[in-house]
């Protein structure tokens, strides 16, 4: 006997996200339109998140339920993605919300035009109901095109609007299985270095404009953690990043235009982990170390060699003097 076909395997990262869990599972059951399974995998949650998953697992099949302990976002992925069984992946996290008709809408595109990734848009939110006409997450992406991963950076990097949100890429799993496509554990920002695999090696990218997922604006997040160990993981996650950028662009086989583009790109989180540095990190000898890191690994002379006008060119000179001072 032959199992039904599912359609999209949603995975969900749950970690102490009780208070908005069940809005979330809600919203993405009641997809219309697909066959799906929601692979819920509970991070070493300390709050009632588990609970709330195997109340609503014992009420909706469709619902599996994986417990763990506390590895991290990107391993809790990677269990979900070696679990999925969909013909596409989609990931949501547990404290965010799906608009009705938002996998009908994207998977719809997807074969459509025989598409392995398709690139969604949001909106953000504090609280549900969601507002009536939300700004857009994404405005200047390739709306209407189909084209390869590469082009897709060349079009929205120089825009500062490259989607690295996972929770904004529907991906065919064969794409994902075919090229081994994993996320790096034990890193924040580990989203940016997902987007670089899947843009080096997607052939067809194309893009949904309508506003089908909301971002909740959650000052618990690590984002907005003022914890130290949280600011100083936020501050590695950047320079591993910087790292993953600056290897794909030494690629022998990269062209030199995209070879450009990664490094400007290198720039920005450049500008990205000062901005830690100085307004997040208190600890002065932690600051020393991540400055001294960023500077013995010749980062200044990448940020330079991205820099394309001049305002990343200042960028990359404010760098230097703020590092080479917290490094003194």
């Amino acid at each position: 006997m032959t199992s039904p076909r599912i359609d999209a395997s949603v995975i969900v990262p749950v970690y102490n996200c009780e208070a908005w869990l069940k809005p979330l599972l809600a919203s993405v059951l009641d997809q219309e339109g697909v066959a799906l399974e929601v692979i819920a995998v509970c991070d070493g949650a300390t709050d009632g998140s588990l609970a709330v998953l195997e109340a609503m697992a014992a009420r909706d099949a469709r619902i599996r339920v994986v417990t763990q302990e506390n590895r991290g976002l990107s391993a809790t992925r990677n269990v979900g993605l070696a679990l999925a069984r969909g013909e596409w992946i989609v990931f949501a996290d547990g404290d965010d919300w799906m608009k009705p008709g938002a996998l009908r809408a994207w998977i719809g595109h997807g074969r459509e035009h025989d598409l392995e990734v398709v690139i969604g848009n949001g909106f953000s939110f504090e609280t549900l109901p969601a507002p009536a006409d939300p700004a857009p997450l994404y405005e200047r992406q390739p709306w209407g095109e189909i084209c390869n991963g590469k082009t897709w950076m060349a079009r929205t990097v120089p825009n500062d609007d490259w989607v690295v949100c996972a929770w904004l890429q529907c991906v065919r799993r064969d794409f994902v299985e075919r090229h081994g496509l994993r996320f790096e554990e034990g890193i924040v920002h580990e989203d940016i270095i997902w987007a670089l695999q899947v843009a080096l090696k997607a052939q067809r990218v194309g893009f949904v404009r309508e506003l089908y997922y909301g971002y909740r604006r959650n000052p618990a997040s690590i984002t907005n953690s003022p914890s130290p160990a949280d600011v100083a993981r936020r501050a590695a996650g950047y320079l591993r990043v910087i790292d993953a950028l600056v290897t794909a662009a030494l690629d022998p086989r990269a062209e030199a235009g995209f070879r450009r583009l990664l490094l400007r790109q290198a720039n920005r989180e450049g500008g990205n982990l000062l901005h830690i540095l100085r307004k997040r990190m208190s600890d002065d000898q932690q600051r020393k170390l991540f400055a001294q890191q960023f500077l013995q690994s010749g980062y200044i002379r990448v940020m330079l060699k991205g820099a394309t006008n001049a305002s990343e060119f200042w960028r990359a000179v404010r760098c230097w003097r703020m590092y080479s001072r917290f490094a003194a």
